[in-house]
């Protein structure tokens, strides 16, 4: 079990520096241990894909004062960032719930400046700091390859399909996590789920 850790620390490690090439290495242990169905990964790929120009479009005109990053998981989006209006948020929540086979947007946007470089910098360290200690910690609770996470303005956003003991145990660790001031977990919570390892 150590050796394992060791190997996913040194890939967490490697992917901080160069980037994508290690995403082909994890992704295909990662893929097998997801606990959407093949379909729903390929699915949220195309969504994911397909979810940054109609944001883009949105934004053009206010550009300097947006900022905004997203997942799609199980059908679900979940964007965060920064918006000058209201009315550009709404605008977002509503072309993103037409893209084809999105079931549900969580448009956790706020409204005024976009964050700075600083700020999206200790995000990114936020974020790397709750997957090490999600590795380190590994339980039978939860494993870490079931929750994804995004920082964003230290409020820490869970998503994932979990059982009740494993959600528990990733909002702990989440919330005891430095740099954090909020977590928001938004799993799909299913008793069925168990880890195999």
């Amino acid at each position: 079990m150590k050796s394992y850790k060791l190997f996913i620390l040194f890939i967490l490690f490697i992917s901080q520096l160069v980037g994508c090439a290690p995403s082909a290495i994890i992704g295909i242990p990662s893929s097998i241990l997801d606990r959407r169905t093949s379909e729903n990964q390929i699915i949220d790929k195309q969504i994911f894909l397909a979810s940054w120009s109609p944001i883009q479009k949105l934004v053009e005109n206010e550009i300097q004062k947006s900022h905004y990053n997203l997942i799609s998981y199980n059908r679900a989006i979940l964007i965060v960032g920064e918006v000058p209006t209201e009315e550009i948020k709404n605008k977002i929540t509503e072309v993103l719930s037409k893209i084809k086979d999105v079931k549900t947007v969580h448009n956790k946007m706020i409204i005024g400046e976009a964050c700075n470089i600083k700020q999206r910098a200790k995000d990114t360290i936020t974020t790397s700091n709750i997957k090490t200690r999600l590795f380190l910690e590994i339980k039978n609770e939860v494993h870490p390859l079931h929750v994804k996470i995004m920082t964003e303005n230290n409020t820490v956003y869970l998503v994932g399909i979990l059982n009740e003991k494993e959600a528990d145990e990733a909002i702990k660790i989440a919330k005891s996590s430095k740099g954090v001031s909020l977590v928001v977990p938004l799993f799909e919570l299913d008793a069925s789920v168990k880890n195999k390892y």
